[in-house]
């Protein structure tokens, strides 16, 4: 039987099948990303948001934007909540500082960050600017992240940028040495970074991340639970040879970045400085040795010391810098960042500041050690001091600064102001020299696996050492250490020192008007009048309510100004009238004025609120007999 003959010829789809075929999948996506928007799953990347309800009208860098470069860290680094408005004003003078660890201020606080004391140098020499200084400094970041950031931070209209950024081009997140490293493609990063702004990625990553999870005997997360820390658990492919090609994808990654950071910048017209790197090269060996021929970074090392010893200086310190530059454990920037951070200023036209050689030239010998540096790269107090001066001088040079008039003042006046005024105190010296313990009381620093005895050894002997403790512990968080310490020397009658403790708080926080009533309070309990109304009329420049109204009256009325006091004692009535003291006080401005009709007034309103205050009552019964 014959077989019918099959229609071999090939089907032709019209072109609107293939269209639908192709918009399926898309439509798929786009439906499911929104519904996982509207339903809040994952992250929200935006760079800057408002996340505390006491500043509804300030952005900060958002707190959560580090899960977005690391991969597999439990600890994540935080950011820095350094607040600025969201509507700039026409006073403002706004500046964005892009960076690492040191940038950020680690070990310290904020408040010794070199951002915080250029922030308020600047304040200080042009007192009718409002000085806005963000800090973005993250720890165990790169130029990867920076990049990232910098068109939020475009968005912003910054007056200036600032840029310190290299040491962690090889550890840093995604960098190619990383524990967090996703390959060595430029390309493939940037899209990973981009692709984590959208939830349907962050749905199939943390799917295949939960499923790897499953075939592995490890959680795949890295934690400090084996007393590792953040240094440590950065690492991936520890060892780095001195121009391997590992060693040529750091360099490259750092120069691609940064170029495509000046670029984008330099498209929006604003104005840049750059830093070249510090680190500790002349009293921190190097962390690994590899032979090379004849020389290794340990021999260098040796060899430079040996020169030292001689009085041979710049033998000795080139030598140094060739051994730092062999350590191939790379957490100290090779001499090549610094060479690209100085030709790239000069390709793309903005201005660079050799932090380097300033180190060297305010050091012993014009060599870089511990007497600026407190680890292998990140400047003590001095040194950030030194970081913020050469940044206030260069935007002078430049004609970077503000266009309101400078303050009178002579430079040497303004200079001791700022350095009484620095919001740091003991306690905050005591934090930071518990975090230089921990991390340099294990590896690199010791062999790995080593016990921390730095930390072992340290028996707290005060209330002090007890707070910084819980600190860095994290039991508790920075300012209640601070209020902690303002209530004890309070309580030991010590009221001086109560009051620097919270005013570290009130620079930290120049906006939270409960720092400021803190120690209004704590002045006006022991009657130091002119020292609160210093802290009152700053309160009542960006918060004026019932508080500050009723203590300027109460003020005004001991230093027997009645009119002024009456004044301000009705203002604080018209935010409130339930305060039974404002009408006390009130009644007796008035009486004091002759005004007994009113003061009458007053005290009756006094004793409706408190009917059992006896000094009112009395002062009730006086104004009746007058009548």
């Amino acid at each position: 039987m014959k077989q019918p003959e099959i229609n071999k010829e090939k089907r032709i789809y019209p072109k609107w099948f293939n269209l639908i075929l192709l918009l399926i999948p898309l439509l798929f996506f786009f439906l499911l990303e929104l519904l996982l928007n509207l339903f809040n799953y994952g992250t929200d990347y935006t760079v800057f948001t408002k996340p505390y309800s006491s500043y509804p009208y300030s952005l900060f860098l958002n707190p959560e934007i580090t899960q977005k470069y690391f991969t597999n860290v439990s600890s994540l680094p935080s950011t820095i909540a350094d607040g600025f408005s969201d509507n700039k004003s026409s006073s403002a003078y706004r500046v964005f500082v892009l960076g690492e660890s040191s940038a950020a201020g680690w070990p310290y606080e904020p408040n010794a960050s070199f951002p915080r004391i250029l922030k308020c140098k600047l304040q200080l020499y042009y007192p009718e600017s409002n000085i806005e200084v963000i800090n973005l400094g993250i720890s165990a970041i790169n130029t990867y992240t920076i990049k990232d950031l910098v068109p939020a931070v475009l968005e912003q209209k910054p007056n200036l940028i600032l840029i310190y950024t290299g040491h962690n081009e090889y550890y840093g997140a995604l960098g190619v040495a990383s524990s967090q490293n996703l390959g060595n493609s430029p390309f493939l990063i940037d899209l990973y970074i981009s692709l984590q702004d959208y939830k349907t990625f962050q749905l199939i990553n943390n799917f295949l991340n939960y499923a790897s999870s499953l075939f592995s005997s490890n959680t795949g997360k890295l934690n400090a639970s084996q007393n590792e820390t953040l240094m440590e658990r950065m690492v991936g492919n520890n060892l780095i040879a001195y121009n391997s090609d590992l060693y040529k994808e750091g360099i490259n990654q750092f120069e691609k970045n940064l170029r495509d950071i000046l670029s984008l910048i330099k498209e929006k017209n604003v104005p840049v400085i750059l830093g070249t790197l510090v680190a500790n090269i002349a009293d921190l060996k190097p962390f690994e040795s590899l032979p090379d021929d004849k020389l290794s970074a340990d021999s260098l090392f040796n060899s430079a010391k040996i020169e030292l010893s001689k009085n041979n200086l710049s033998a000795a310190k080139n030598l140094f810098y060739r051994a730092k530059d062999l350590d191939a454990l790379r957490f100290r920037a090779p001499q090549k960042i610094n060479e690209l951070i100085i030709s790239l200023s000069k390709e793309f036209d903005f201005p660079v500041i050799d932090l380097d050689q300033i180190f060297n030239a305010n050091s012993p010998n014009n060599i870089t050690g511990y007497n600026l540096t407190v680890d292998h790269l990140h400047p003590n107090v001095t040194g950030y001091k030194l970081f913020a001066d050469s940044f206030f001088d260069k935007i002078l040079q430049c004609n970077f600064q503000p266009s309101t008039p400078k303050n009178s003042f002579p430079t040497s006046k303004l200079d001791s102001i700022l350095s009484a005024e620095f919001p740091f105190t003991e306690l905050d010296s005591v934090i930071a020299s518990l975090r230089v313990k921990i991390l340099t009381g294990v590896y690199p620093f010791k062999p790995k696996g080593s016990q921390n005895l730095l930390v072992k050894n340290f028996v707290p002997k005060n209330i002090i050492d007890s707070l910084a403790i819980e600190v860095v512990d994290r039991w508790i968080i920075w300012e209640t250490a601070h209020y902690t310490l303002s209530e004890r020397y309070y309580n030991n009658g010590e009221y001086y020192k109560s009051a620097r403790e919270l005013e570290v708080l009130i620079t930290d926080r120049p906006m939270n008007p409960e720092n400021y009533k803190e120690i209004i309070n704590l002045f006006v309990s022991v009657k130091y009048y002119s020292e609160a109304l210093k802290y009152l009329n700053k309160l009542q420049s960006f918060k004026p309510d019932a508080f500050t109204y009723k203590w300027m009256g109460a003020i005004a009325l001991e230093n027997k100004d009645y009119k002024s006091a009456i004044g301000n004692l009705q203002k604080s009535l018209d935010f409130s009238q339930t305060d039974p003291q404002v009408w006390y006080n009130l009644a007796g401005a008035f009486y004091l004025d002759n005004n007994i009709n009113n003061a009458k007034y007053a005290i009756k309103r006094c004793l409706d609120l408190d009917p059992r205050n006896k000094a009112a009552y009395s002062f009730f019964q006086q104004l009746n007999s007058l009548q």
